[in-house]
């Protein structure tokens, strides 16, 4: 039976998404030879590291990285292959490969006891959520992440949509394509200028729910734009917030006085739900509701209905469940919502960062010394160095 794989962007361990086709022979085939060995590559039992990279990679951090270990590429996005955790471990132990580069696979604990040479993981996201953690600590294998390399696209995305939502992009757009845009006094071409009046940003006071790496690169470019910059995260400090010139509230204070609200928490039991029908009409009327985190952190159904009422002006969203939405669904029936397709990661910028974070840190590794970006720190003295 075709296994079905899940979301690059999910952060459970569910299936869901679509299945892919199996990988070129001739794109295999090229990363293998260019792969080939090249003398004075780190070691480990005495042979050259191998390193599977499933990952999308810089060329440039690819090349620097087989300048010290064999390096084979073959990310999921050109092969247009997820594997499956049993195809993930049968294709590490048949390569014989010490380390594995995933950012849409899953390793689980069945794949790291069935390949008991896999001494390093590095997961190719802000946090290493699709790697069983817990059991490669007690297996003693290294995980590695890349912490913030999405920070800077996302909060440029979020931006385009907080722009999108206050001055009617898309839909001043759509109407210049539908032949709607006409010169004159009558009252079709007063259109433009009526409906699609706006309002500036630094007259909005902009609501940061979370503290984390996104929510800071959105706060500093609200604040170049002269809004208001306010946040609520229990697991930072005041003074934080304060250095980031951003004012600190408590959830309830920062809901009633946010003329735009943007979701930067992570899905944990805690958060699931946060954001209900009544915590979301708590936002001043006429609202912005931004999120490109987790859509199990709103109430999407509220969403729809304090849109529909005006309560809420517009939401702008970068994920939703279920990904994709099907049609007809009812966020999908109103031009006030803006549905993405989870593109907040998707630039160069973001491939480039993450390639050279893994790349320092095997290089580290293969070196003696202790990675920067290390999910289990815990597990490094037992294993350094990597011999």
């Amino acid at each position: 039976m075709r296994w079905t794989a899940p979301s690059p962007h999910s952060t459970s361990m569910a299936r869901a998404g679509s299945s892919y086709s199996k990988r070129s022979a001739r794109t295999r085939s090229s990363s293998l030879i260019t792969g080939a060995r090249i003398a004075g590559r780190g070691a480990i039992l005495g042979r050259a590291v191998k390193v599977l990279i499933l990952a999308p990679f810089d060329a440039a951090e690819l090349g620097r990285l087989r300048g010290v270990a064999e390096a084979v590429h073959e990310s999921w996005v050109d092969e247009r292959r997820m594997h499956s955790p049993d195809e993930l471990a049968e294709r590490v132990v048949a390569g014989g490969f010490d380390a594995v580069v995933v950012e849409a696979e899953f390793v689980t604990r069945d794949v790291l006891e069935a390949a008991p040479g896999l001494r390093v993981v590095a997961s190719a996201r802000g946090k290493p959520v699709n790697v069983d953690l817990a059991a490669a600590t007690e297996l003693g294998r290294v995980v590695l992440g890349t912490p913030g390399r999405n920070a800077e696209s996302v909060a440029d995305l979020c931006m385009a949509m907080l722009l999108d939502r206050v001055r009617h992009i898309s839909a001043a757009a759509r109407l210049v394509r539908e032949g709607g845009w006409v010169v004159g006094l009558d009252d079709d071409s007063l259109v433009p200028y009526v409906r699609f009046r706006g309002v500036e940003l630094a007259a909005l006071r902009l609501g940061l729910l979370g503290f984390g790496a996104v929510a800071r690169a959105l706060a500093r470019r609200a604040l170049a734009f002269g809004m208001a910059v306010q946040a609520h995260d229990p697991f930072v400090d005041a003074a934080v917030l304060e250095e980031h010139g951003v004012t600190p509230r408590s959830l309830d204070e920062l809901l009633a006085s946010s003329d735009v609200l943007s979701v930067h928490v992570e899905r944990t039991p805690q958060t699931v739900g946060m954001l209900g029908a009544d915590r979301l009409r708590s936002l001043p009327r006429g609202a912005i509701l931004l999120n490109t985190a987790r859509p199990q952190v709103v109430d999407q159904d509220a969403i729809v209905a304090l849109v529909a009422e005006g309560h809420l002006a517009a939401a702008a969203l970068d994920v939703v469940a279920p990904e994709p939405l099907p049609a007809g669904h009812p966020l999908l029936g109103d031009d006030r919502i803006l549905v993405l397709p989870h593109i907040g990661g998707a630039t160069h910028d973001v491939v480039r960062r993450h390639s050279e974070m893994i790349r320092e840190d095997l290089e580290r590794l293969l070196r003696g010394e202790r990675p920067l970006r290390c999910a289990n720190p815990e597990v490094l003295d037992a294993v350094l160095p990597l011999r």
